[in-house]
Order: structure tokens, then C-alpha cells, then sequence
């Protein structure tokens, strides 16, 4: 982690506070998952990636962001995730889609359907773990079905990549929370899904900000499909 990840969070948290309390939304009813041991209990709850793709940024690359979702009574409500080196920014709240502000223009995301063999596979191999619950080899399987194979470290940057029509799947491992929730509220958005592998919905547990989840993203069209290698 890098001093920027502690101060991101430290930012974003006093701001959602501090503007709910001008709402008059006492901080007893507000809670917080933050990356950097940040935990705190409410029915307003919002989970915070105060830096997604740590160390894209610490060697100097533009492939990073701060993702952050918003949970009232633990029910997912809307999501924002903010790439300032690209002057993205994609917002979405339940039910009224997904937006992209670039240039001071804003514009809705509509479902871009592209083949699979005309887009790319996303994924990392990153770290121990995903090498050793067999990654590489699903990557591999599923890699005929794609144009190619893109890694970018940045998980929030990939689930983009599937909204603007340049993804047509993700599979990855090891994500926390943090790094998935607004993602998925945008990917449901647009009639894209994740699901864990064994073919199921993803479902993320707040009760155990700890926990990881294996999981794979695309049109729910292509779930058979890529399935058949993904279980293996």
C-alpha cells in the first residue's frame, strides 16, 4: 500500500460524512469498508477502493482509480468510479443505467453487443493465489473464444473495459469487495452479470469485508459457453 491509498480514504470518508451530516443523516446511521482497515456498522453503508490498481500507480503507469458504492439497508443503490489520469468518470444508481462524464460531457452507456471472438479476455495472474487455483490454465482454455488476452491491474479499469464494449469477459480471483461491488451494479445496469464459478450470481456477503470471491463476468448469453471452461 502507498501513502496516497491511506489518504484517498481518509479524503472520501470525511467528505460522505460531512455531506451527510448536511443532510442531517446523523454519523451513528452511516457505516464504511474501506480498503485500508476501514469498518464501521449503518444503514447507509458505503464500501470504498480509495486506490484500485495500487501498484499501476506506484510504478507510474494510468491505469488506476477510486471506486466507491453505496448499500442503504443492505440493498445495492448506486456506484462511482473515477479515473483521473483518463478524465473518466462512470456513475450509476439502481434502475436509471450507467453514465460516463468525459470532457465535461455526459452521456448514457448503452449495451454494446459484440462478439467474443471480436473483444478481449481480461484477467491477472498476478499474485500466488490465482496461479495456484489454476488461472493460468483457464485463461488458456478460454483465450480461442477472444481476440486476445489483456491484463491491466486495475480490476475497476476492466469492468469499464466490458461496459464500452472492448471486454467480453472477466475472470478473476481473489477480489475483495471493495474492488467488485460498483462494478457490479453497473455491469447489472447495462444486462451484463457476474457469477462465481460454479455458474451461479455473485453474491457479496458485508457481514465479512474479508472475504474473496473467484468470479467471472459477461453477458448472460455467453454463460454457457464460457462456462465450460471456467469450471474445469
Amino acid at each position: 500500500m502507498t501513502k496516497a491509498d491511506h489518504e484517498s480514504q481518509k479524503v472520501i470518508h470525511a467528505f460522505i460524512l460531512n455531506a451527510l451530516s448536511d443532510l442531517g443523516i446523523n454519523q451513528d446511521e452511516v457505516g464504511f469498508i474501506g480498503e485500508e482497515d476501514l469498518r464501521s456498522t449503518g444503514k447507509h453503508m458505503f464500501i470504498i477502493d480509495p486506490l484500485d490498481g495500487t501498484s499501476n500507480y506506484a510504478t507510474g503507469t494510468e491505469e488506476f482509480g477510486v471506486l466507491i458504492v453505496y448499500y442503504f439497508e443492505h440493498k445495492l443503490q448506486s456506484a462511482v468510479m473515477y479515473f483521473p489520469m483518463k478524465g473518466l468518470m462512470y456513475t450509476s444508481e439502481l434502475g436509471k443505467g450507467v453514465y460516463l462524464e468525459k470532457n465535461g460531457a455526459i452521456e448514457k452507456i448503452e449495451i454494446k453487443k459484440i462478439p467474443l471472438h471480436n473483444s478481449f479476455l481480461l484477467s491477472s495472474m498476478s499474485y500466488d493465489d490465482e496461479i495456484k487455483a489454476g488461472i493460468p490454465q483457464k485463461i488458456l482454455a478460454l483465450k480461442p473464444l477472444f481476440r486476445a488476452v489483456r491484463m491491466y491491474g486495475c480490476i475497476g479499469l476492466e469492468l469499464v473495459y466490458i461496459l464500452e464494449g472492448i471486454a467480453g469477459a472477466i475472470i478473476g480471483f481473489g477480489c475483495s469487495v471493495w474492488d467488485i461491488a460498483p462494478g457490479m451494479l453497473m455491469l447489472r445496469e447495462v444486462g451484463y452479470e457476474m457469477y462465481d464459478f460454479e455458474g451461479n450470481l455473485l453474491e457479496l456477503d458485508l457481514s465479512k469485508p474479508k472475504n474473496t470471491y473467484p468470479f467471472f463476468a459477461c453477458h448472460p448469453r455467453h454463460l454457457e459457453r464460457i462456462m465450460k471452461y471456467v469450471s474445469k
